[in-house]
């Protein structure tokens, strides 16, 4: 059965692009078939993998609308050996046009029906907001990952997405499991990284990826060159810390399944 794995935070700047994109090249150098969705108006996973976005071009956005089918959107990055739904700054007509249809939330989950026995694993890399696109995303999914960022403001917006997944699932429009917190963007010789991440651990007990993404400047070099970490300076910390975090949500994955 296929996965598909939502990673959300409707705080922006909480390394979610990095996180979908980097964990999509993982996954595909384990030979797992992988699909990356780009669900953010601002492109940011379609221009990491070195696509362009312009108006010809088939994208989510326009599968959401009507105006394309999904199979015919789907472009592949060879290098990474994953395929990619490229993004449209259309995607931020999607909340008015979507407004009070009968399937308004679950138009994305019925376009990934006709395609979702292709992969293994399909990853959403939502927006940085509770909109139509997230709510959309947390409908499609069975799984949920919400990239933390070790700073002050971040908790509350978690909570706010966790609620959100939570009335989803209780209406039965959704049903998506948490499969645990990343904790991104860690400073290891910052008092505050630390500090949060330590509440985080007594907060979130049995929810933290124990994989850790350290603050990288490597990771942000690579999205600008269109290309994941791991294609990028596969030697780096960053490439290493996303492999790490593949194989700990591989295991994640094989353990809901037993």
């Amino acid at each position: 059965m296929t996965d598909i794995i939502a990673i959300a935070n409707p705080k922006g700047g909480s390394a979610k692009t990095a996180t979908a994109v980097n964990l999509c090249c993982a996954l595909a150098a384990t030979r797992r078939k992988v699909l990356l969705v780009d669900l953010d108006p601002h492109c940011s996973a379609t221009v990491a993998v070195g696509f362009e976005h312009s108006a010809s071009d088939c994208s989510i956005a326009g599968v959401l609308l009507g105006e394309y089918v999904i199979d015919d959107c789907i472009k592949t990055y060879t290098q990474g050996h994953f395929d990619v739904i490229p993004g449209h700054e259309d995607l931020t007509a999607i909340p008015v046009a979507l407004y009070q249809e009968k399937d308004e939330k679950l138009r994305l989950k019925k376009a990934l029906s006709r395609i979702a026995r292709h992969y293994d694993f399909i990853i959403l890399d939502c927006p940085p907001a509770l909109n139509t696109l997230t709510v959309n995303a947390l409908c499609a999914a069975n799984l949920l990952i919400i990239p933390m960022p070790c700073e002050y403001f971040a908790i509350d917006s978690m909570f706010s997405l966790i609620a959100l997944y939570q009335e989803l699932n209780a209406s039965g429009e959704a049903s998506i499991k948490l499969l645990g917190i990343v904790r991104t963007l860690f400073d290891e010789t910052h008092p505050l990284s630390q500090q949060i991440s330590h509440e985080l651990e007594e907060q979130f007990e049995g929810m933290l990826f124990d994989s850790i993404i350290n603050y990288n400047e490597r990771i942000s070099e690579s999205a600008s060159s269109g290309r994941p970490i791991m294609l990028y300076d596969k030697s780096s910390s960053g490439a290493r810390a996303y492999l790490a975090l593949a194989g700990e949500f591989l295991k994640k994955v094989r353990d809901l399944k037993e």
